[in-house]
């Protein structure tokens, strides 16, 4: 009587337990919740051409931070280097680096002129990213403040020392206040 006791017992607990999850994935399905498979992308070198994502591990070697308050208007049309010029160091004997850069300057201050276009540029070793300067906002014309930003990288960057700044510039002119510059120097 025991053992046809325990049976009974173990099937009514598989049969509310199996209620159960059927319960709570029809209503997932119900909430629109169902599962979806998601395909991989497959990448067969004898048929394709490698994507843009896949690309080599860069391991990050160095970081450095460049932030402050400049409380300066900048002239129009001018490019200012906006916080200290950073030395980088690409480690190793061999090789070269990728130099990237996260930047952010807040920039206003009542420039009563529409289409006050505003560029933050990456200089490494006195020269310009290729493309600069790349418009990254536009300065508001209400007095209003606006935190423009930009996120640039340069590759190739031989070991060693190597001078990083962040410049800035508007079409006719704004405050700039905080900035703040990020420079990371990865190795391939």
């Amino acid at each position: 009587m025991r053992r046809l006791l325990k049976v009974t017992l173990l099937l009514a607990l598989a049969v509310g337990l199996f209620g159960a999850y059927r319960y709570v994935a029809a209503q997932e399905s119900q909430l629109g919740l169902d599962r979806v498979r998601i395909n991989l992308p497959t990448f067969d070198p004898q048929t394709s051409v490698e994507p843009d994502s896949v690309d080599m591990n860069h391991v990050l070697e160095r970081t450095y931070i460049a932030n402050g308050n400049m409380g300066t208007f900048i002239a129009a049309s001018t490019n200012v280097q906006i916080g200290p010029q950073v030395t980088v160091v690409c480690p190793g004997a061999t090789g070269t680096c990728t130099i990237q850069a996260d930047m952010w300057v807040q920039n206003g201050g009542g420039i009563d002129k529409k289409e006050n276009q505003n560029d933050i540029c990456l200089e490494v070793d006195g020269a310009l990213s290729s493309g600069c300067p790349y418009t990254t906002g536009e300065t508001p014309i209400d007095g209003g403040f606006v935190q423009s930003s930009s996120s640039q990288s340069i590759s190739g960057i031989a070991t060693g020392d190597h001078t990083v700044q962040t410049y800035f510039s508007t079409y006719y002119g704004a405050q700039v206040n905080y900035y703040n510059s990020t420079y990371r120097v990865y190795k391939p």
